[in-house]
């Protein structure tokens, strides 16, 4: 077997753990996700109306998360409520909104976002605990560091694959 074709399997071989070790480390952060937050997805909101998120905190001295993604720059206002009733986050915001706050105490948080421009949008929304983020907003980055191994080995697995594939042309040519 020439030399190029040596490359090519271990460049694929490269590409083929990286796959999996993404895979194996992004699942469990995947299911954390959607345990322990609440999600909407492509909601519609006309001009003037909102839409709302419950989420139950069970444990308050965790960050609790606000994200809304709007599909165009519609003005905005996100108001997080407290079991007690009280403004616990209000913000006014155009297309995205990331917010951390620490919740006060145990119970149910009501998030609702209010479309306050002339045209309508769609937004998502994830109000919860997001793995990986910790007391004052700050990333847990060893919590994705298997994805970030993975997703480098896909590409210094593509990387070697392409080499390969030269090394396999070159050699056809000197062959000729």
């Amino acid at each position: 077997m020439k030399r190029g074709y040596y490359v090519l399997i271990g460049g694929a071989a490269l590409f083929a753990i990286g796959i999996a070790l993404t895979v194996v480390w992004a699942l469990p952060v995947a299911q954390q996700l959607q345990k322990d937050t609440t999600i909407l997805q492509q909601v519609s909101l006309a001009a003037a109306k909102s839409a709302s998120a419950e989420f139950q905190v069970a444990d308050p001295e965790r960050m609790l998360s606000v994200v809304v993604s709007a599909r165009n720059s519609a003005p905005m206002t996100a108001v997080l409520v407290g079991p007690d009733g009280s403004e616990v986050l209000r913000k006014e915001f155009s297309e995205t909104l990331a917010e951390g706050t620490v919740p006060t105490q145990a119970g149910s948080y009501r998030l609702t976002v209010t479309n306050n421009g002339s045209t309508d949008t769609t937004v998502d929304v994830v109000l919860g605990y997001i793995p990986g983020v910790g007391q004052d907003n700050n990333v847990n980055v060893e919590m994705f560091r298997g994805v970030i191994i993975g997703a480098g080995m896909i590409i210094a697995g593509i990387m070697v694959m392409i080499g390969g594939v030269i090394v396999v042309v070159l050699d056809r040519r000197k062959k000729q």
